[in-house]
């Protein structure tokens, strides 16, 4: 169910391209302190994210290194993306095999940068099992409907109007455009 804050939305943020091939990092500051969050379907005028805790405030702080620049929300809903939940928690059991290799420290070291990594669910699973984690699907789902009881996830949509983030967005586009273009580069080399 999503909630929505403002009652008339401009055709043209909706009909405006928005962009998930990547996700942008970003901070919010919120109990006296700033934590990461992804910004996620972005473009020029704002992006979506999901939290932990349902932000009540629609004025939000932001930065990108040394950036600040603020947004606000114009909806938010509880999640009840299966995708989305199973993502956090495959990424906190490998934060907590991670803690178990601080002996390893290069080993420990891949793993907090693999759960760094968005997406590649599949490869994360894979991971795990290698660790001796191996989990089946029924206890996955079983997991995943835990997890939407004890810890909601909620999803905000924020609209940004600053030349900072314009300008976030545009150096996103150029340097994912370069990625882009090298995968098929390479790709097609694989062919010959």
């Amino acid at each position: 169910m999503v909630s929505r804050m403002i009652k008339s939305t401009p055709t043209s943020l909706r009909n405006t391209t928005r962009h998930s091939h990547i996700g942008i990092r970003l901070q919010l500051h919120a109990h006296e302190q700033w934590e990461r969050i992804e910004a996620l379907g972005w473009n020029e005028v704002g992006f979506n994210f999901f939290h932990i805790e349902d932000i009540h405030e629609p004025s939000l702080q932001l930065k990108r290194s040394l950036t600040r620049f603020a947004g606000t929300i114009v909806w938010r809903a509880r999640s009840s993306l299966d995708d989305v939940i199973l993502a956090a928690l495959v990424n906190e059991l490998i934060f907590a095999q991670a803690n178990d290799m601080t002996d390893n420290q290069l080993l420990h070291s891949r793993l907090m940068n693999l759960i760094r990594a968005p997406g590649m669910l599949a490869e994360k699973r894979k991971i795990l099992a290698s660790l001796g984690l191996t989990l089946t699907d029924t206890e996955i789902e079983a997991l995943i409907q835990q997890r939407k009881q004890d810890r909601p996830i909620y999803q905000f949509g924020v609209k940004v109007d600053s030349e900072a983030w314009r300008s976030l967005v545009k150096n996103a586009l150029s340097i994912s455009s370069v990625v882009i273009s090298l995968e098929k580069w390479s790709s097609s080399l694989v062919k010959i």
